[in-house]
Formats: structure tokens, sequence, C-alpha cells
């Protein structure tokens, strides 16, 4: 198999998939097995893919404040929360669905 050298571009032929040095340079390439072409970059180099995407994060937890002292807390899928601050009940408006429905 013939390859590019990543750095002076020198072609040189190698056996199959692995790490080899340019006889030209001596500057280390990484040759993939076949499975169609990899990308190459502008200087005729192999290109490693970038990452995927993170995984999109959750819905941000609804955000209270308290009716009596007026501070704000996350709050999850509860019916009534505690104030962290002044220890109030807070109703938080959310209502739990209906068994099986």
């Amino acid at each position: 198999m013939i390859v590019r050298c990543g750095s002076c571009r020198t072609e040189f032929d190698v056996p199959g998939p692995g790490r080899f040095s340019c006889p030209a340079c001596g500057s280390v390439n990484m040759v993939r097995a076949a499975g169609g072409a990899p990308p190459q970059g502008a200087g005729g180099g192999l290109v490693t893919p970038p990452p995927p995407p993170p995984p999109r994060p959750e819905a941000p937890s609804p955000k209270l404040a308290c009716p009596e002292c007026g501070f704000s807390f996350i709050v999850g899928q509860i019916e009534t929360a505690t104030c962290p601050n002044c220890a109030a009940e807070v109703p938080t408006g959310w209502t739990p669905p209906e068994n099986g429905k």
C-alpha cells in the first residue's frame, strides 16, 4: 500500500495498517486499515475525526421563589417543597401523573 507522509508529502510503500517512519524525513505516520478513504488534511496527512458531540443535558429543574422570604431554589418533581432558607412549605404546582396514564 502506498501512503504519503503527513510532514514532507513523500510517498512510500507500507505492508498494511500500523505506525511507520517516513524514509525521507523520519516522521512517524499512522496508517489505518482499509474501509473507505480516511480524511486528509491540507498537507495530505491523515486527520483524526472530531469526537462525537456530548449528549444533550436534561431540561433544568424548575426554580421557585419562596413566598415567605423570597429565597430562590430549584425543586424536582414534588407537590410541595420546604424552603431551605426559612422552612416554609412552598407549593410547586407539580401534580403526579395518574396511574397508568
